[in-house]
């Protein structure tokens, strides 16, 4: 029997499930030793645009990654980091030139990065950047660079000032596999990164409000996503494509922007290989199917309010203010994904500092008084009468 969600669930992001280990992670570049090799790897990247269930043949072919151009990842964890290792091959050039810490590495050269934002918020999440060389730049956004956000980071601002962030824990790594590095012409390279990020340095500056559980626990799910850089930025390969809603186009399309952090994919933090039942990257039949365990149950409530936010932005375009309820976003809304939502969602329009705002509510458990709650500066936060950690509240939708 299909799912009332079924729809919302085939648009549900990618998930890798890292297992937990108890063992110490040596970071050096070598993601051959025995503490990797029962993990998994993520499928390979691909355009930043490009959906496998939902193909865009408008993406020149020259933009996809191909076979040589492979870019995979694979992830574990403990109570005190986040362990990413990934293979990057190429048949160019492998870019290395910056050295120097915090460096916009991606405008030259090859670059793989991670994003993360903990509790899903779109507020103040990371990101890091790595070259070959090992050169790193790591920043906070307080919110994305559309809805008028900036960089916090060592490379704009020195430690005191309220636009500086930098990590301290973060352990990086880098192996050259095969090739070499700054050589022009078509060639053989392949590198390697390994990273341990510290849930202390992810977790700094984030509002206690939005914090429903602090450190990773199991079966926590975080937002994430990943890309690789080439060729000055022109080529941006990911793991999960940053696909969203498009009141334009009246579709859910790809967009080159890494900084729409609802559309990145999902880290669940699973137990122990010899204890977790699924680890690696959740197939994509498992997500339509919005298996228990393996999926973010509030996902057809989190894409609502998204799609809401996006038909927000559209209809204040044309009509140089916010809609004060929902029936007024209607032919900006994709029916399929708020058409059984409708009723439970409200919107609250006022002025502050001048500006004009809006808070949209969408109560997902009436019994509960849970709530979704998105605003105009793409802010999402879970509202609920009593503190409850989010393993809870899914229970309490099952």
């Amino acid at each position: 029997m299909l799912s009332p969600f079924h729809f919302h669930y085939s648009l549900h992001p990618n998930v890798y499930v890292a297992p937990y280990t108890d063992l110490k992670v040596n970071i050096d570049g070598d993601i051959t030793k025995d503490i990797w090799k029962d993990i998994p790897w993520s499928t390979p990247f691909d355009d930043i645009r490009y959906s496998p269930s939902h193909p865009d043949e408008s993406i020149p072919a020259s933009d996809r990654p191909n076979d040589n151009c492979q870019t995979r990842m694979k992830m574990q964890w403990d109570d005190e980091y986040l362990y990413i290792a990934a293979i990057l091959e190429s048949d160019f050039e492998v870019r290395a030139t910056f050295q120097e810490r915090n460096e916009p590495i991606y405008q030259q050269d090859s670059d793989f990065e991670v994003f993360i934002d903990p509790f899903g918020s779109c507020h103040d999440y990371k990101e890091m950047e790595m070259n070959a060389l090992n050169t790193v730049w790591n920043l906070m956004l307080d919110r994305p660079y559309n809805d008028g956000g900036s960089e916090h980071s060592g490379r704009i601002a020195k430690r005191g000032d309220h636009k500086f962030y930098d990590v301290k824990k973060q352990k990086t790594a880098v192996k050259l596999l095969q090739g070499k590095l700054n050589q022009d012409g078509p060639q053989r390279t392949i590198w390697s990164v390994e990273i341990a990020m510290a849930h202390s340095d992810t977790l700094v500056h984030l509002n206690k409000r939005d914090r429903t559980g602090s450190f990773p626990k199991e079966g926590d799910m975080w937002r994430m996503n990943f890309s690789r850089c080439e060729k000055k930025g022109d080529l941006n390969w990911t793991w999960q494509p940053q696909r969203i809603w498009d009141p334009k186009e009246k579709a859910h399309v790809g967009k080159v922007n890494m900084h729409l952090p609802d559309a990145w994919g999902y880290v669940k933090f699973g137990k122990s290989i010899a204890q977790e039942k699924f680890i690696g990257q959740v197939p994509k039949y498992m997500l339509d199917q919005g298996t228990k365990g393996l999926v973010d149950m509030l996902w057809p409530y989190k894409l609502a309010v998204m799609n809401v936010y996006y038909a927000q932005v559209k209809y204040r375009e044309e009509n140089r203010q916010y809609a004060n309820h929902v029936s007024l976003l209607k032919e900006y809304l994709d029916g399929n994904v708020i058409g059984q939502l409708m009723d439970r969602m409200q919107i609250e329009c006022e002025e502050k500092d001048e500006e004009d705002t809006y808070i949209a509510t969408l109560v997902f458990d009436t019994e509960n008084e849970y709530a979704l709650t998105v605003d105009n500066l793409r802010k999402v936060q879970i509202e609920m009468d009593s503190p409850m950690n989010i393993v809870s509240i899914e229970t309490s939708l099952i």
